[in-house]
């Protein structure tokens, strides 16, 4: 948190959208480029400390790859561009209700993401020449020449960051920020010799089977999130329902893991839910392969280029 706000100092408190200049705190502010100004920051937080030594490498990667777990596993990424995010902030992102993992996606986590594969294709594409921080350096330095400075549009971030790096970046900032399409994250750590996999997420039963979270409401298993696609969502179950029993036993917060870990994966229940002090009954078949989760590890095999790309990244300065 403090490196995140630290990195404010200089995006957003002096570097900000031309729609933010001047700041006026008495009404709400628009602007598309939240992606850049919190997801940016987003993603600079956790590589200062990286770099600063206070994160080691594995559990620098270990936190892109939470990063990526989370946005992957929501729908909400390939319904909404950051770009999108950014300038529904105030009537979306603000104002989450039970269906906001469904529709609406996190400019601070999916921007980090896409500030990742910008710094990721800049390094690579110049050999490590030139880099993310390049631009944030360019647009302080635009910032700081000009008395009557008057914000970042989005077309001047795309130029500014096609002549810090001298590559055409706008095709990747369209396709990943104005648009919905995921980073090819493999491909772009390979280059760096991080190797980038997804495997079954099972740490949470009733996420992985049902598709769902819960939260407990008075000693009820409330049900605060249904996701699209899921188990739960095919039965017919919704956002604030309370689940009563599985199979005839009784459903608390504090068991229902224990309860789906009896039942293998395709395994069809019997699910009691109150909705508006009904009582409804439901078969659910639970799903027959969990969402998956990215890990990243450094490859041991990596070339020489790969691991100074990687030390050019993570070390101090660059």
């Amino acid at each position: 948190m403090v490196s995140h706000e630290y990195f404010h100092a200089w995006n957003v408190k002096r570097i900000r959208p031309a729609d933010f200049v001047p700041y006026d705190l008495t009404q709400e502010n628009y602007t598309r480029l939240l992606w850049v100004f919190e997801g940016f920051t987003s993603y600079y937080d956790d590589l200062l400390l990286a770099r600063a030594g206070l994160l080691t490498e594995a559990q620098y990667l270990e936190t892109i790859a939470r990063t990526m777990t989370v946005v992957s596993q929501r729908s909400s990424r390939l319904k909404q561009s950051v770009a999108d995010s950014s300038f529904d902030a105030w009537i979306k992102y603000y104002r989450q209700d039970e269906n906001a993992p469904n529709s609406v996606v996190s400019y601070y986590q999916k921007g980090s993401l896409v500030a990742l594969a910008l710094d990721l294709t800049i390094r690579s594409r110049t050999a490590g020449r030139r880099s993310l921080d390049d631009v944030m350096r360019l647009l302080w330095k635009q910032f700081k020449a000009a008395e009557d400075y008057a914000g970042v549009t989005d077309e001047e971030f795309v130029r500014i960051a096609d002549d810090a790096t001298g590559l055409p970046l706008a095709s990747s900032i369209a396709e990943w920020a104005e648009g919905t399409r995921d980073p090819d994250y493999g491909a772009l750590l390979a280059p760096f010799g991080v190797r980038c996999a997804r495997m079954p997420a099972l740490d949470l039963a009733h996420f992985a089977l049902l598709g769902v979270r819960t939260s407990n409401a008075a000693g009820d298993c409330k049900l605060t999130h249904v996701f699209d696609g899921s188990p739960a969502q095919a039965a017919g179950l919704s956002a604030n329902d309370i689940l009563v029993a599985l199979d005839g036993l009784r459903v608390t917060p504090s068991n229902l893991d224990s309860l789906l870990a009896r039942y293998a994966t395709g395994d069809v229940v019997e699910i009691l839910v109150f909705r508006h002090e009904q009582l409804m009954r439901m078969a659910l078949k639970l799903a027959s392969q969990p969402p998956h989760k990215f890990t990243l590890d450094v490859d041991p095999k990596a070339a020489p280029a790969a691991r100074r790309l990687r030390a050019r990244w993570l070390g101090p300065g660059r």
